[in-house]
Parts: structure tokens; sequence; C-alpha cells
């Protein structure tokens, strides 16, 4: 199928930001002390389409929250009553802008697992109603590895809408799904002009060229793989993760981690049951309730966590749990790089 794409300039794009403000409930990148978060706006000056977010959040938190009601209950003399929670404010349309590709590729990663052995209805929904506009990035940040896994960054149809910021000087607003197509079609594009596809192919090639060349780190996806799938006793684990704090941050940041764990909160006879971010580089996150813990060394999550992203998901679902977006480097506070560290275990089982 082919969709329509647009062509303006830098005003031309503030206005199509602004229509769909107007017209649609909207998140974006919002600043607060020098980071940035998805918050809903309904101005374009409450926000930063353009927001270097892929540094210090993802766009996780609004399909899986960092923590959510699941549901209700009652204690009585009769049993206990269970009820369902309040209507979900994420599950409504909605378009979220200012998604960096590697967020918007992470979600068709996490379809993978939540449409696995349970659908996640409430996910769902979420996924279902919301349009995703990501603007393509013009040059790869430090920590940036995604042209290096298993997608097609240049071709890449994860978001419903992309922005390109064009070698020439122009902003080209694309469709990639039927429902960026609906949503392009509507008054929010009136600021911009209908191009064909024969003007823009150069031009987007030539920015995706520019932008290829400004990456600093690249990996053999399939080599590395092939190497840690063989290699789970190297000693290795323990020397790249020597300084870990277990502080988690690695996976409450990253946009694909998708690991929970369940509590409830009871005041007298009333409670609520809610799903909440963990991670399997929690020394707890394992433990069982007759006190065994299969995983009570450091280097044993850290293992975990690199074989989760790079073989167990990749041998189940087809592709590997990592859009190479950095951002667990960046925000470590002992500065481990996931990129290095399967790079450097790799490296090292060549030499046993």
């Amino acid at each position: 199928m082919s969709f329509s794409t647009f062509v303006t300039d830098k005003a031309g794009l503030q206005k199509f930001y602004e229509a769909i403000m107007a017209s649609q409930e909207t998140y974006a990148p919002v600043e607060k002390f020098g980071k940035f978060d998805f918050k809903r706006v309904s101005a374009l000056a409450e926000c930063d389409p353009e927001s270097p977010i892929a540094k210090t959040m993802s766009i996780k938190p609004l399909f899986f929250p960092r923590t959510a009601k699941v549901m209700k209950f009652v204690a009585t003399s009769a049993g206990t009553d269970v009820s369902e929670v309040d209507e979900d404010p994420l599950a409504v349309k909605r378009v979220i802008l200012g998604v960096k590709h590697c967020d918007a590729r992470s979600l068709q990663v996490l379809d993978k697992v939540y449409n696995w052995d349970y659908i996640d209805t409430d996910y769902q929904n979420r996924r279902q109603n919301t349009v995703i506009i990501s603007t393509r990035c013009d040059k790869a940040d430090t920590h940036c590895f995604c042209t290096s896994l298993d997608y097609d960054v240049e071709n890449l149809d994860a978001m419903d809408i992309l922005v390109v910021h064009g070698t020439d000087g122009k902003e080209y607003i694309k469709a990639r799904t039927e429902k960026g197509n609906e949503l392009l079609s509507s008054d929010v594009t009136r600021h911009a002009s209908p191009v064909t596809e024969e003007i823009t192919a150069p031009v987007l090639k030539s920015q995706y060229a520019s932008f290829a060349a400004s990456f600093r780190l690249k990996m053999n996806y399939k080599e590395v793989n092939e190497k840690l799938s063989k290699i789970f006793d190297t000693p290795e684990f323990e020397n790249v993760s020597g300084n870990c704090v277990s502080c988690n941050t690695c996976a409450f940041v990253c946009p694909t981690c998708h690991c929970f764990k369940i509590s409830d909160e009871k005041i007298k006879d009333t409670g609520v049951r809610y799903k909440s971010y963990d991670s399997c580089n929690n020394g707890y996150f394992t433990l069982m309730a007759g006190g065994h813990n299969p995983r009570p060394a450091k280097y044993r999550r850290w293992r975990q966590r690199a074989m989760h992203k790079f073989v167990y998901y990749k041998e189940r679902f087809g592709e590997n749990l990592c859009v190479g977006c950095g951002k667990c480097t960046i925000s470590c506070p002992v500065n481990i790089s996931i990129f290095e560290v399967v790079n450097q275990v790799s490296a090292a089982a060549m030499q046993e």
C-alpha cells in the first residue's frame, strides 16, 4: 500500500505539530531540571519534539507504566470481593510526538512478548489507540548502535508517521501505517504540500546515508549471538559485571526490559494490587518463598541480562531484546555499557 508524503519548511513543521495538539490528545518530551520525559501537552511552547529524550527516557512508561493498579479488593466476613480498577488513562486515542526511532522499534519488540502465551489487553489497547510520530535522527550519539542490530533503520515501519529533516533544508512528513495515513489525510497537513515518492526517495536516502556514517559503535550482532549462545559458563561475566551496583537503572530506562513484580497494599479491609517495574539485576528478583535464590551472585544476574538481550529472546522470538539506544550506558552510575559487555565476553570466548 502506498502512503502519503508531505513536504514543508521548519515553520510548517511546527504548525503541523500545533495542529495535532489542537485536535488530538498529545504527549511530547517535556524538560525538567535538564532531563526530558513524555508528558501530556496542549501547546508547542510546553514541549520540545526535537529534544534529546533518547538519552534519558524511553517511551515504555506510556505503554507499560512504572506502576499500575491491577485490581481492587475488599475483605469481608463472607470472603474477598474483587473489582476492576479505574478506566485506563493511557488507553485513550492519542498521539505521541518526538519519539526516537529506537524507541518506536522497541514497541515492535515488546509486541512479541505481550502477544505470546498471554495477551496483555491493557498494553494492546494502548498500542491500538496510539499514533506515533518519530523524527529520524540526523546524527548518532556517542553510545548509539541501532544500525548494527537486526532491523532496517532506514525503512523502519515501527512509527506511524516519519519526519525527516531533509538534506535540502526541507521537512518531510511521511505516513508509514494506515493510522498515520489517516491522520495525515486530515486538516493537520494544511501547511504542507503533498509530494511524490520519486522526489522524496533521493532526499531521504541522502539523509539516512549521512546519519548512518556518523556511528562510532558498530557490532556484528550475528557473531555476538552465536558466541554468547556457547559460553554460558565463561568467567568473563564476573569481570564485566564487577563494578555493577545493582541499582536497576539500566532496566528502568531500557525501552525493551519488561520484568515486573506484583505487590498488594492494604489498609484495614481494603486493598489495591499493583504491577510495578522490576529487574533481573535485582538480587531479590529470583528469591523463592523457601529462601533459595538461583542467582545469588551479581555476575549471574548480569549474565542473565546479557543472554536475555542477545540470545534467549532471539531464540524465542527471532529478534534481539536490544534496540541499540544506549540509554542504559548513559544512565549507568558506573559506566557499564551493554555494547562493551557483550563484545568483551564474546571476544574472551574466542580465547578460551
